[in-house]
């Protein structure tokens, strides 16, 4: 995931920036943050639904199985 940041902008409004492309500009402070807020905590949402399927792909499902049968 590339880095997410608020950064302020030239005329004192405050921009988003994920990597090196703004997302969003011309909020406040406070919402800037806010939304870079959200921004990681979907990021996360993203990762963490994606861990199951990831441990089905290695094979984890075997090791399910055993817990199952037991």
């Amino acid at each position: 995931m590339s880095k997410i940041s608020v950064k302020l902008a030239c005329d004192g409004t405050h921009s988003v920036i994920q990597g090196h492309e703004p997302v969003v500009s011309g909020l406040s402070l406070d919402d800037a943050e806010n939304y870079s807020t959200f921004m990681r905590a979907s990021a996360r949402v993203r990762r963490t639904r994606r861990l199951p399927d990831a441990l089905r792909a290695r094979g984890g499902s075997a090791a399910a199985g055993i817990q199952l049968s037991a």
